[in-house]
């Protein structure tokens, strides 16, 4: 089942996105360079912060992603998901017949955020 990100976040401050990506494994180099595509027309979009793709230390039958985006703002998330282009690159990339991907994306907001004591 294809699953998009609705985002309607209503947020005005920065977001984290979180979506985890299962393939199966001799399917994930090819998801890799198909995430890739979409991920660079999201990160032209205004409020993009940065975007990265997890990969797990050893792969099983299947293979669990998870990619982590920030966003300066949930309505800057709202306007980029709302992007022709990038809705175009998500369609091909669950569409593609050679990625059996499921996927669960999941929008955040940060609530408890620690940095290093400074000495």
């Amino acid at each position: 089942m294809t699953q998009f990100l609705e985002s309607k976040t209503g947020v005005t401050g920065p977001v984290t996105v979180m979506k985890s990506y299962t393939v199966p494994t001799d399917e994930a180099d090819h998801f890799t360079e198909v995430y890739e595509e979409n991920a660079r027309i999201m990160s032209a979009q205004p409020g993009f912060v940065r975007s990265r793709l997890h990969r797990p230390l050893t792969d099983g039958p299947e293979t669990r992603f998870v990619h982590v985006a920030d966003w300066a703002s949930g309505t800057a998330l709202d306007r980029a998901t709302a992007d022709p282009e990038w809705q175009a690159s998500l369609r091909r990339m669950f569409d593609d017949p050679a990625l059996h991907i499921t996927s669960a994306p999941v929008g955040y907001r940060v609530v408890v955020e620690l940095h290093p004591a400074s000495e």
